[in-house]
């Protein structure tokens, strides 16, 4: 684990300055902290901060092959390495480490671009080839570590942080407005585009091909299967099970402490349940929590489940006080505007963790394939409300939905399920701004569109699967890697720890994808076959309760503790909101969420963290910025 960057000039005759290099690096200290690194090679430059999991002593990076011919570095983990190392050992391959970094090389080296779907992990990647002059980046199928870059100019630049990309002179820091719409829309920014103009984000199961010619992106990563699994449903139900587990043993390997997040609900409880079963010794837990009379608490709940597996169980309690603290400075590490209130909440109990482990795992990454969220059983079972008579729909229930007060979500619900069409169908259920209202935001009229919200290139890939299936396999490749994956890769190594994923474990989302819709919702329960699954482990309370995860209270802060900053901050005369967007409509939204007419706290979230954003990143004088309390 640990953070890469580096420069390529596609003119051969073009040296890297190793001086330019070191201050790429020295950006990312806090993603590795143990050690540092780097290779060049003429007009390539490899850098890289370690955080030291796995052979603390021999993984150092950049790592060759044995010739020097090949030079690779990367951010993450490969689970599967020692089965792959066995493989390569026996084709003639030499080894001199134990670190899973060096099968990236010996793979390479062997099986070239075919390579990158043999790896069973979480990476980002950069390999250095001498002999033909060329570099790839690749990053792992679901986007679980971040990899940017900038190709202008006859250079390419790359870091799994922007801030590096940002540290090459002469790089400006200007924002994307079509970036910048689609975050209103989404809350979060797709993939390639970023909130910095000129610097793009490689997508999940990509790979970047650099050559004196140019670039290439190429994807490597499967598309889904075209057979869904027809066994008896006690058959699914135990090959899920025998893969959950088996994916949480492969990620607990590592030669430092591990733990794991525990919010209580059913999918962290699952991972928790394993690992204690597994370890050798008490497995250290930890929850988050807010203070007041909250609601979407979870703290008796995962005090219950540590104490059912004898865990040592640690805690942190937030005000709304310390959240505000603490919002600008974990906006700075995140350096994209993600309106995810619950980034805080993570941000805070990642840094409880690394006070005892240098490892932790999650049950993040369970809802998305398996149709954990509302939108999927709209999706689910909004067939049956498109089969009502269209009149009756346009002309009595959407309107009557349509009037009720702050109900945003049965509003967009209404919106969208009436769509025939797929695509135009997922692009409603996931925009979180009326349309309309997003467009009267702007000063500027009209901002040009961005495009599709979903990534290019897997239209043709999921035609064939049914409308949830085919909303689960974008969702696991688009909001899961640039929304939540992306502040929980940001949040846990801002404290220099690494977070694994084991839901979204390569061999075991292979099973997932192949399973039939109708055994991930079935009557009112949605991820039905992953609750009979775990239904061996967690008690039936856990199963049955209402998810919640890391929800935050900003609608009742909205309205209360920070309704004077909220104001202060978006309508002043030289805040960045006012330079992009009218005063007016803003004003009205901020009245029109404390009247309680309507539910605006995602979008003034969203509005919030732009301005924060910009404070920070972009304005004049502002880099490097100083992480200020809100």
């Amino acid at each position: 684990m640990c953070g890469i960057c580096g420069i390529y000039h596609h003119r051969d005759q073009e040296a890297v300055a190793p001086p330019i290099l070191e201050a790429m690096i020295a950006t990312m200290v806090h993603r590795g902290p143990d050690d540092s690194g780097r290779h060049v090679d003429g007009p390539a430059g490899l850098g890289m901060r370690r955080l030291s999991i796995i052979d603390l002593e021999g993984g150092a990076q950049p790592m060759p092959n044995e010739d020097g011919r090949l030079w690779a570095m990367c951010n993450g983990e490969i689970y599967n390495f020692r089965d792959l190392r066995r493989e390569l050992e026996g084709l003639g391959h030499e080894f001199r480490t134990r670190s899973d970094t060096e099968v990236i090389v010996h793979a390479y080296e062997q099986w070239g671009f075919g390579s990158l779907a043999r790896l069973n992990g979480m990476f980002g990647l950069a390999l250095w080839d001498s002999r033909d002059r060329s570099l790839l980046l690749a990053r792992d199928p679901f986007g679980i570590k971040p990899l940017y870059y900038r190709d202008v100019a006859g250079t390419l630049l790359f870091g799994s942080e922007i801030r590096a990309i940002l540290a090459y002179p002469g790089v400006p820091r200007s924002v994307d407005l079509q970036a910048v719409d689609q975050y209103l829309d989404l809350t979060y920014i797709p993939s390639p585009r970023t909130a910095f103009q000129g610097i793009s984000k490689l997508p999940p199961g990509h790979a970047l091909l650099c050559a004196p010619g140019g670039t290439t992106l190429k994807r490597f990563s499967a598309p889904p299967a075209t057979e869904q699994l027809r066994e008896p449903e006690p058959v699914v139900i135990e090959r899920l099970r025998q893969g959950i587990e088996a994916a949480v043993k492969r990620q607990m390997v590592a030669d430092v402490p591990i733990g794991v997040m525990l919010s209580g609900g059913v999918d962290s409880s699952a991972v928790a349940t394993i690992m204690a079963r597994a370890a050798s010794a008490p497995i250290e837990t930890f929850t988050v929590g807010f203070s007041g009379d909250f609601a979407g608490n979870e703290l008796e709940e995962a005090r219950a489940t540590a104490k059912r597996l004898g865990a040592r169980h640690h805690e942190v309690i937030i005000s709304a006080e310390e959240f505000a603290d603490f919002l600008p400075r974990s906006i700075w590490f995140l350096e994209e505007p993600v309106a995810t209130s619950s980034t805080l909440a993570f941000y805070k109990v990642c840094a409880l963790a690394r006070e005892y482990v240098k490892v932790v795992l999650t049950g993040q990454g369970a809802d998305e394939p398996f149709a954990g969220y509302p939108r999927h059983a709209g999706e689910y079972y909004g067939r049956f409300y498109r089969a009502l008579p269209a009149g009756l729909r346009t002309r009595v229930v959407e309107p009557a939905l349509l009037r009720l007060p702050r109900n945003e979500r049965l509003k967009r619900a209404a919106r969208s399920l009436g769509e025939t069409e797929t695509r135009a169908r997922h692009a409603a259920v996931y925009s979180t701004m009326d349309p309309e209202v997003r467009r009267r935001l702007w000063r500027e009229q009209p901002v040009p569109a961005a495009g599709s919200w979903s990534m290019p290139g897997w239209d043709d890939d999921v035609r064939h699967l049914d409308g949830l299936s085919r909303m689960l396999f974008v969702d696991t490749r688009t909001s899961l890697p640039d929304n939540l994956l992306l502040y929980g890769d940001k949040m846990s190594m801002s404290v220099s720890l690494e977070a694994r994923v084991p839901f979204l474990d390569v061999d075991l989302m292979r099973v997932v994808e192949s399973i039939p819709s109708h055994l991930k919702i079935k009557g009112r329960t949605q991820k039905y076959i992953l609750k009979k699954a775990v239904a061996a482990w967690i008690p039936q309370s856990t199963i049955t309760r209402k998810k919640m995860g890391f929800v935050t209270p900003v609608d009742q802060w909205f309205r209360g503790e920070w309704r004077e900053r909220m104001y202060g901050l978006l309508l002043a005369s030289d805040s960045a909101c006012a330079q992009f967007f009218r005063p007016g409509i803003m004003r009205q939204m901020l009245d029109e969420h404390e009247r309680g007419v309507h539910d605006h706290k995602r979008a003034l979230f969203s509005l919030l963290t732009f301005e924060l954003w910009y404070q920070q990143f972009i304005r004049p004088g502002s880099w490097p910025p100083p992480p200020a309390a809100l």
